[in-house]
């Protein structure tokens, strides 16, 4: 098998779509190339005044006919043609196409005059776009080949060995061109034609080049994120153990097993634990943020939705009553399909919401979890009667370390990290999560705010 694609693309999908781009391109300009040539035929005949001869029209006609009946095939077999360089790919389906029109074309050229046709200077159009696909050597050598069988041609017919098909009315016959018209049409042509090929397969050749060092610029940075993010892995780590080990003396501290302490170092403790805690969970936003970030490839299981929700809600009970609020789930399913993704993932993801909607909401509030269904998938709807998005943040808050603006000024801990990391688990599930507020659970001085997240049953991990 003939390896037309470069080593460093063989992995790389924009350099294949943009070969599986050109090669549609050029089966929409065939078709145009067959309407090109029947209007050349009956303008010609009706217009232009010229008298072509039967064969001529008989071979103008065929051919058409034939570039139309391989391009349909080209057009329809095309999807089936894979990108392994290593197998017969869209490059070989390129080399075909090229062949197969320089064919039909010396054809219609050595019918339609030889040296005086009216088409010989496609042979240039086809070059220049050969040259913006296949490597240099193959289209120089096709070039070369086009170059020896054309030049034999015009001077087999100008000697009369081969036959002449001049289009009568179009130029004289060959006996009045001169031998040296003849030679510096020839040496004009060639030149034009190879020198058409190297500018447009240099010009070509640097684009790949260019898009070759980008692609491997492009895994130079994956691989330097990657090491970024086990590196702060790794630090974050660090920095969390002695803040656990802080919040774990404080917590036997309050809990008076290191003997009475009175209400003012009692409620100082207390605000340091809060603090504490509010560090850790920043921490842990980063660390989970840095492993989704390596995550590679997701655990792909089946998971009921309802299940999930129902442990979330378990989760998150205490935290409700201690507040007062009410949660209501709402089960409106009418089939038991189950999602498919990565359980852990999910569950952070619907427990960093429904935490949300309980920590951004006053005593004695309602939050109230739907979930439906449809036939590509499942849609859970988190509405709470809290304190709501302002309008102008909502296109923001799935943004790292964004808050929305009316919570800055209030004592609610939080770092901005939770929604962006909800928003990008949902999206690796190729699922889509929104927010709307005012909720349809609002009330006076209580707006309150909506989570949509839709979650497809056929699920693609990311590779």
């Amino acid at each position: 098998m003939l390896l037309l694609v470069p080593k460093w693309a063989h992995h790389y999908d924009e350099f294949w779509n943009s070969i599986r781009r050109r090669n549609l391109w050029f089966i929409k300009l065939r078709y145009l190339a067959v309407l090109m040539l029947f209007g050349f035929l009956l303008s010609g005949e009706y217009i232009l005044d010229f008298q072509f001869s039967d064969s001529q029209v008989r071979v103008i006609i065929i051919s058409s006919i034939l570039i139309l009946f391989y391009n349909v095939l080209i057009h329809s077999t095309r999807k089936f043609v894979g990108c392994n360089a290593n197998k017969f790919n869209c490059m070989h389906l390129s080399l075909i196409q090229m062949i197969l029109d320089l064919i039909m074309l010396m054809l219609l050229v050595y019918y339609t005059g030889g040296i005086h046709s009216p088409l010989f200077m496609f042979f240039i159009f086809h070059m220049i776009i050969g040259s913006m696909i296949l490597p240099g050597y193959v289209v120089f050598s096709i070039c070369i080949i086009v170059v020896i069988v054309y030049s034999s041609m015009i001077f087999l017919q100008y000697h009369g060995i081969l036959d002449s098909h001049i289009i009568s009315g179009l130029f004289p016959a060959f006996s009045e061109t001169s031998f040296a018209y003849l030679i510096l049409f020839t040496v004009v042509f060639n030149l034009t034609l190879l020198i058409s090929v190297l500018l447009a397969n240099t010009i070509a050749r640097r684009l790949y080049q260019r898009e070759k060092e980008l692609h491997e610029s492009l895994i130079k940075l994956n691989e330097q994120e990657i090491a970024k993010q086990k590196y702060i892995i790794g630090l974050v780590h660090e920095i969390k153990t002695p803040l656990a080990a802080v919040e774990s003396i404080l917590e036997l501290a309050l809990q008076k097993f290191l003997g009475p302490i009175s209400e003012i170092v009692e409620e100082k403790l207390t605000r340091a634990k809060i603090r504490s805690h509010e560090a850790i969970m920043l921490i842990n936003n980063v660390l989970r943020i840095s492993k989704l970030k390596l995550m590679n490839v997701s655990v792909h299981e089946p998971i009921e939705v309802n299940e999930l929700i129902a442990e979330v809600i378990d989760q998150k009970s205490e935290d409700a009553k201690s507040k007062g609020i009410i949660i209501v789930f709402n089960n409106r399913r009418k089939n038991k399909n189950t999602v498919q993704g990565d359980k852990v993932l999910l569950e952070l993801a619907f427990s960093n919401v429904l935490g949300n909607a309980i920590k951004y909401m006053e005593e004695k509030g309602k939050v109230e979890i739907d979930l439906s269904d449809s036939e590509s998938g499942a849609t859970i709807e988190i509405c709470d009667n809290g304190i709501g998005i302002p309008e102008k943040d909502i296109d923001k808050i799935f943004n790292q370390f964004v808050r929305a603006s009316n919570i800055k000024h209030k004592n609610y801990d939080g770092s901005g990290l939770g929604l962006s990391l909800v928003k990008e688990i949902i999206e690796r599930h190729n699922g889509s999560i929104r927010a709307e507020s005012p909720s349809r659970l609002m009330e006076q001085g209580r707006p309150g705010s909506s989570f949509i997240i839709f979650l497809p049953y056929i699920y693609t991990p990311e590779l």
